[in-house]
């Protein structure tokens, strides 16, 4: 026994599948094409330019470029080296390192970038009466937060809390 298969014909006299698989093609051409003027669209060409931090930290010291003794707890009479890692941009740019204490800003060093990638790093001394909840932003010119790393400051002779 054989079957056979009739295709239904559409009013203009062509196979119906046909029209029918055109117009998937179709609208699928079109969504891809949407989609593609969406992406686009939502995409700034100089993004790739766009400044951003790789890699932040606050520590003891910088050594080679490098931060050492990365830690959350400082003391009064000590230093603490804010490093970030930058990638993007253009030579020329800057980063901004503000210092926040107990919600203050306190200063604020400008920083020059040449290059991508480049690490870049700014120092605060922790004289007598710095003792507080201190945050560190890098921002870029626009004021946008691109990095964010937080210490506590202990007065000078105040012992040290366990596992801290």
């Amino acid at each position: 026994m054989s079957r056979r298969c009739f295709a239904p014909i559409g009013r203009d006299g062509r196979d119906e599948r046909e029209v029918g698989m055109n117009g998937i093609a179709s609208a699928r051409g079109a969504a891809l094409l949407g989609l593609s003027l969406l992406v686009f669209a939502g995409t700034d060409p100089h993004a790739a330019d766009a400044l951003s931090v790789a890699d932040s930290g606050v520590g003891e010291a910088v050594v080679d470029r490098e931060l050492q003794g990365r830690a959350e707890r400082f003391q009064e009479g000590g230093e603490v080296w804010f490093w970030t890692r930058v990638v993007g941009g253009a030579e020329g740019d800057a980063i901004r390192h503000v210092w926040i204490r107990d919600e203050e800003e306190l200063a604020t060093v400008e920083l020059s970038i040449d290059g991508s990638p480049w690490r870049t790093f700014s120092r605060k001394e922790l004289h007598p009466g710095s003792a507080g909840s201190w945050v560190v932003e890098a921002r870029d010119d626009t004021g946008r937060v691109l990095a964010r790393a937080g210490f506590e400051c202990t007065p000078a002779g105040a012992p040290e809390r366990e596992g801290g």
